[in-house]
């Protein structure tokens, strides 16, 4: 098995452009896919494990498990393949980083910054609970902020269904800093033990720490049995009480005193920020992160139209290539919303004291310099032109706006275009105006100006009228379905493009859009997230059996489930009559796309006729006709007719089917004719009589006597050429 490499191309689509992170089990690639011209994250799994069960069930069952959900706080998985030489999971790529490498660069965050980022991990862990799985690895490296600030939850690798239990093999599975108590003995785990994980990352988000530690990771496993988590405040200042309760309440040791799931957790998270009255925040992207270093390194040609998404967390065991970073704790971080600029105080002039000269200098003469005091003539003269100088622009400035070269930009809010538009020129100035999406303001209703309403402006210049278009709509798919087009039109909307698992349609081409939700025509707030779901093409159907039926059948029924007949191939089959199909390609039950063409196998056999009873003259003509030759002719003496030449028997039987390119059959012929009557017929009668039934007349007689006895008698078989003996007179 080769060893990937920076170009290489997985499976004609995925072009390997850069490495991003490497775990125990998986290396994760920047990725161009060459098909869709855009970057992806591929999750590659290490050679060792590629042909082992164990790891390549893992590896399924998560990309079954994140393929089954869909939210704007899960990573999203485009596809995911096992059948050649490695392995791989395709999903969006993040140019942001891990809340792991967040932590290590800003250090504990304010409780508004901590709720935040649980807000968006805990929406993703509900959606998965709403679906009943466990993801069984809830940890900051499995945390993800994209460059848009949107917060993520990934690395589905330990997820299993909430009715499935523990491990069969009851070996501990997740991060020992994480476990919930019940994974550490074993036990049976439900959403709660996720909702301890996530109590423990809150608490990491507040203090910078974890609360266990231990000499080996066994006792770091087992001291969350006899102790519970401390509370964040006990560690750091400025922690809420009701934060505190928080984490105690999500990292109960007994699973029926904690938040039920997620969903509960995030109620409970919204009501302490509103009793709290926490500000918002816009989570940062880290700034040191594998995700950027790659990004950095990736090739500078890439495809135009590219977004960027989401790369999985690689779990416990991941390094970051090139080097690994730890986990440090930092000064608390100033969050955006507080950040205030900071300005050094600069003393007052009159309090500065000048040295006065030490004892015996001389304050001239040669080599000596002179002292600057607050009493020098020179600076006193300087500091007068200076107030000069301040009073005079003071003048002007004052002259420049009360001349009335300045206006005030008026309030125009809520008033209809041509108004509003009349009172701004009406103030002296140029008027223009532009559509704005607005979800508080009715369409044509004015919102604002640029600038804004008691701004001051030099008359004569452009002011820019704000009109609302009121709230925006979801476009229609009527026209151009491409992604580019749909996605430009999303984004002159206001609204946000999130790609939702690809759907089968019988009518859009692979790879343009079938659906969004909402739905085309829905109206939605400004910013809205639209999810676009993309054709897959259309839907494979499994190929009928239409064996034995005639063409024609075959044909109708192939058209029933959508598929057409693109040519026949006619060869023998021993089990099928002319003309009738014996199978197809693809054959029965193999399944294909809707609208592909298959091609039917019918049979050329020729069936033997029913020759029996016939004269030999008259077989060899219908043998003929249908295509057949006899290779052999032979009488069977236990059969009897009325002539020798006649048939009574054919190899193969009558509707048995050959092959032909070996046309051939065998007559059997009577063995025996019925003897005539031919008492009472002249002698020369008689013998014609006889030699057409095959017989012969034995008497030297003239022909114009009459045969008065024969033997064998009448009506009794004899052997073909026997000869029958007659008196005549």
């Amino acid at each position: 098995m080769a060893i990937l490499k920076v170009g290489d191309v997985l499976e004609d689509r995925y072009r390997i452009d850069t490495p991003i992170a490497r775990g125990g089990m998986s290396t994760v690639y920047r990725c161009v896919d060459l098909r869709l011209g855009r970057s992806v994250a591929v999750k590659v799994m290490d050679q060792a494990y590629v042909n082992d069960p164990v790891f390549l069930q893992r590896f399924r069952r998560e990309a079954r498990s994140m393929a089954q959900l869909s939210h704007p706080n899960l990573v999203n998985v485009y596809d995911f393949s096992s059948s050649g030489d490695h392995a791989f999971l395709v999903m969006e790529l993040i140019t942001g980083g891990t809340l792991r490498e967040l932590l290590a660069e800003r250090g504990p965050m304010p409780p508004h910054a901590a709720v935040e980022v649980m807000r968006g991990m805990l929406r993703g862990l509900a959606a998965a609970h709403g679906a009943g799985m466990v993801h069984r690895d809830i940890k900051p490296d499995n945390v993800l902020i994209n460059s848009d600030h949107q917060v993520k939850l990934s690395d589905f690798g330990l997820v299993r269904a909430a009715s499935a239990g523990q491990s069969l093999d009851n070996k501990i599975v997740g991060t020992v800093a994480y476990l919930s108590p019940e994974q550490v003995e074993g036990r049976e785990i439900g959403p709660e033990s996720d909702v301890y994980s996530a109590g423990i990352v809150l608490f990491e988000l507040l203090t910078g720490v974890t609360p266990f530690r231990g000499d080996d990771d066994m006792e770091h496993a087992y001291v969350r049995l006899e102790q519970s988590v401390p509370a964040p405040s006990s560690l750091i200042d400025g922690v809420p009480s009701l934060m505190d309760a928080l984490v105690s309440t999500a990292t109960s040791m007994d699973p029926g005193d904690r938040f039920a799931d997620a969903g509960e957790f995030l109620e409970a998270l919204e009501d302490v920020a509103g009793e709290l009255n926490l500000p918002g925040f816009r989570v940062p992207a880290p700034i040191n992160s594998a995700a950027h270093r790659a990004h950095a390194a990736a090739p500078t040609t890439q495809p135009t139209d590219m977004f960027t998404t989401q790369l999985p967390g690689l779990g416990d065991e991941t390094s970051v290539i090139p080097a690994a970073h730890e986990t440090s704790i930092l000064p608390p971080v100033v969050p955006e919303t507080e950040m205030v600029p900071r300005v050094t105080p600069v003393p007052d002039r009159d309090a500065v004291e000048v040295a006065e000269p030490e004892s015996g200098e001389s304050d001239s003469g040669d080599g000596g310099t002179a002292p600057l005091s607050n009493r020098s003539g020179l600076r006193l003269t300087l500091w007068l032109i200076l107030v000069g100088l301040i009073i005079a622009a003071v003048a002007v400035g004052g002259w420049w706006f009360g001349s009335g070269r300045y206006g005030e930009i008026p309030q125009v809010i809520g008033m209809d275009e041509v108004q509003a538009v009349s009172m701004v020129e009406d103030a002296g100035y140029g008027a223009v105006t532009e559509l704005r999406y607005d979800n508080d303001t009715s369409d044509g209703a004015v919102i604002g100006t640029e600038p804004s309403f008691g701004s001051r402006l030099p008359r004569g210049q452009d002011v820019t009228v704000l009109v609302s278009q009121g709230r925006p709509v979801v476009p229609d798919l009527d026209g151009d379905r491409s992604v580019a087009a749909v996605r430009s039109a999303l984004e002159n909307r206001t609204l946000v493009w999130v790609e939702g698992p690809a759907e089968y349609s019988d009518d859009i081409s692979a790879g343009e859009v079938v659906s969004t939700s909402p739905s085309p025509g829905s109206t939605v707030d400004v910013g809205a997230h639209v999810q676009v779901h993309l054709s897959r093409g259309p839907a494979p159907v499994s190929v009928p059996d239409v064996s034995g039926m005639d063409v024609d059948q075959a044909t109708k029924a192939l058209e029933r489930v959508g598929l057409k007949v693109d040519h026949t191939v006619k060869a023998f089959d021993a089990g099928t009559r002319e003309g009738h199909v014996y199978g197809t390609e693809p054959s029965a039950s193999r399944q294909i796309s809707r609208g592909d063409s298959v091609v039917l196998k019918v049979s050329n056999a020729i069936s033997v006729p029913e020759v029996e009873g016939m004269k030999e003259s008259d077989a060899l003509k219908t043998l003929a006709d249908a295509g057949l030759t006899v290779a052999s002719t032979s009488r069977n003496a236990s059969e009897s007719a009325a002539s020798a030449d006649t048939v009574v028997g054919v190899s193969p039987r009558p509707g048995g089917l050959i092959d032909p390119a070996a046309p051939q059959v065998s007559l059997e012929l009577a063995g025996q004719v019925d003897v005539p009557n031919i008492v009472g017929k002249r002698i020369g009668e008689a013998r014609e009589l006889l030699d057409k039934a095959g017989l012969e007349l034995d008497s030297d007689a003239a022909d114009d006597e009459r045969v008065i006895t024969q033997t064998p008698r009448a009506r009794s078989h004899a052997a073909v050429g026997t000869a029958i003996q007659v008196r005549s007179i």
